[in-house]
């Protein structure tokens, strides 16, 4: 579909008269017999601001090939393969096609059959041999292989395998994540994916997967390799509502974020981050860890997450306010904007330094090998998904056993949850009375900006310091629907991708030339934005020349604009 380039033009008149205009596209500007003027003592700031690709189809989707930037949409019944300018470069159609939830793939004969869209539900880069995954709701959830490079060519198709390679799910509100690993089996290493999907009544009940991504012996392409019956029972799934909203892997360990019910009489969904051993072959390391957000957890439905390294400034905060153990600048932090359960929510950003993730995970799989479940005076430990006895936690567990065994054995229990009361808790360091639906972070010379993403269509950035404060408005798609959580950066960090509804929108972090004076440079309080006192603009520190030199480029509180 149609690219579409908006270009906004600012200029500063000698008697501080300020002319704007704007353009959405070179043919409307010739068209319209406009001309770009030049003035010698004028300021002309005029550069392309919003680019954006609309699908003719609601999008589910989207990933980005980091070699080659290149961007690749999962819509309904489409898959797209942008360039990393949101130039369409290939398309191919994935549906309707006839299918049926009652029948098995594949549909020949299938007299309840009829023509079915096809939703993405799982999109996924697999760079070592240059195939991009692809799920969709059809056919009881299979996957596809098609070309990074052209997706029009297939790599590997096959909907005759069976009920071992249905993936992701045939309905459209059970959400699916997945990551790209690695699986050891007899010395040889085999690429996967690894999956976290909810419960859908057509589907198989698998919480967590491990899909082989090659025919090795007896297993197939999509084949789940790993049966660990812990985490894909049938009587729990529905039970526990399930919604998967985010995974990463780091550190040698993979993590899915999702929330849940407690399995009682209540619905009420909880927030809680599992992990898992890279190199478990058998799941033995399952843990999960609830997380709290705000105060008394008033935020306890994640919505959104993103893993990223935190700035100097936001890692000095976190130290200093004691909550969080030491953090440095090498550590990761997991940044999660969660919701209220009302029917009109509202939200909270809370942040979760990925050592503290670990360290309470730690102390749980301790408490139950060595102190029947307890952590000083509370019950730490409970079982998941099964009823198991008095006797689920031990003390009969030597502290040296559980180092020797970081991963789990099959004489330790598994798997362990947190309870309540041993949730790991953050303060909201941003209040929002929208819905938050996305989030995505960056770094600025020593600052942290956290981008956010509304159900309302509104995207800001928050600079994240001591008291944290909104310091952008982001022109996104104009069509108002939801901020899809697949929010991300170019390969240079410059611009951020945003989806909502039918369209992706690529818009710069910044803007700062459109401040043409220091004082008005200054007041945005936009950590990518300082005035470059040199060259008499406001700028990026990295695109003013001496801008290492003291006083050259001034932002921030303590510094101001030198008087005329």
């Amino acid at each position: 579909m149609k690219t579409k380039v908006e270009t906004s033009c600012l200029v500063t008149l000698p008697d501080k008269v300020v002319i704007t205009s704007s353009y959405h596209s070179r043919k409307d500007r010739k068209k319209k017999g406009k001309k770009k003027r030049h003035y010698n003592k004028w300021r002309v700031c005029c550069e392309e601001t919003v680019q954006e690709f609309t699908s003719s189809t609601l999008i589910n989707n989207v990933v980005q090939d980091p070699l080659t930037g290149r961007i690749y949409v999962g819509a309904v019944n489409a898959i797209y393969q942008l360039d990393s300018s949101l130039n369409q470069e290939r398309k191919v159609e994935t549906g309707p096609k006839r299918d049926s939830h009652l029948c098995t793939p594949p549909i020949v004969s299938c007299t309840d059959a009829k023509m079915t869209n096809n939703a993405n539900k799982l999109l996924l880069v697999h760079p070592s041999n240059g195939s991009l995954i692809v799920c969709g709701s059809l056919f009881k959830g299979i996957c596809s292989l098609l070309n990074l490079s052209n997706i029009e060519q297939q790599i590997y198709y096959s909907d005759s395998k069976g009920e071992k390679t249905y993936v992701a799910s045939s309905e459209e509100a059970v959400s699916v994540v997945g990551v790209m690993s690695t699986f050891t089996q007899s010395e040889n290493k085999f690429e996967v994916f690894v999956v976290g999907k909810g419960y859908g009544i057509y589907d198989n009940t698998k919480l967590i997967s491990t899909r082989i991504l090659q025919d090795y012996d007896e297993w197939v392409v999509f084949e789940n390799i790993v049966e660990a019956s812990a985490v894909q029972a049938t009587p729990f799934i529905q039970k526990y509502m399930h919604n998967f909203r985010y995974s990463f892997k780091e550190g040698g360990f993979i993590y899915f974020l999702f929330t849940r019910t407690r399995g009682g009489a209540s619905n009420k969904h909880f927030t809680f981050i599992s992990r898992l051993c890279e190199n478990d072959t058998h799941y033995y390391s399952y843990i999960e860890l609830q997380l709290s957000c705000g105060p008394s957890n008033m935020y306890n439905k994640a919505q959104a997450a993103f893993i990223a390294s935190p700035g100097e400034e936001l890692v000095q905060n976190l130290n200093a306010s004691g909550r969080y153990g030491t953090v440095d600048s090498q550590d990761k932090v997991l940044f999660v904007v969660s919701s209220t359960d009302e029917e009109k929510p509202h939200s909270g950003l809370c942040m979760y330094p990925l050592s503290s993730v670990n360290g309470r995970m730690k102390d749980i799989a301790s408490s139950c090998y060595t102190s029947f479940g307890k952590y000083g005076s509370k019950v730490a430990v409970e079982a998941p998904y099964e009823t198991f006895s008095s006797v689920l936690c031990s003390n009969k567990i030597h502290k040296e056993t559980l180092e020797r065994y970081p991963c789990g054995a099959d004489f330790l229990t598994s798997p362990l949850a947190s309870t309540e009361d041993f949730a790991l808790s953050a303060p909201a360091v941003h209040n929002s009375s929208d819905l938050l639906t996305a989030v995505a972070v960056a770094v600025e010379t020593r600052h942290t900006v956290a981008f956010l993403g509304s159900s309302s269509g509104k995207v800001y950035g928050l600079h994240l310091s001591d008291t944290p404060v909104v310091c952008r408005n982001v022109s996104g798609p104009s069509s108002g629907d939801a901020v899809n959580k697949h929010l991300f950066f170019t390969t240079n960090s410059s611009h951020l991708y945003i989806t909502a509804g039918k369209k992706i929108s690529m818009v710069p972090v910044e803007e700062c030339h459109l401040m043409t004076d220091c004082r008005s440079c200054m007041a945005l309080k936009d950590p990518y934005c300082g005035w470059c006192v040199l060259e008499g603009r406001c700028t990026r520190k990295s695109d003013c020349r001496r801008a290492e030199e003291e006083n050259q480029w001034l932002w921030g509180p303590r510094q101001q604009c030198l008087e005329q």
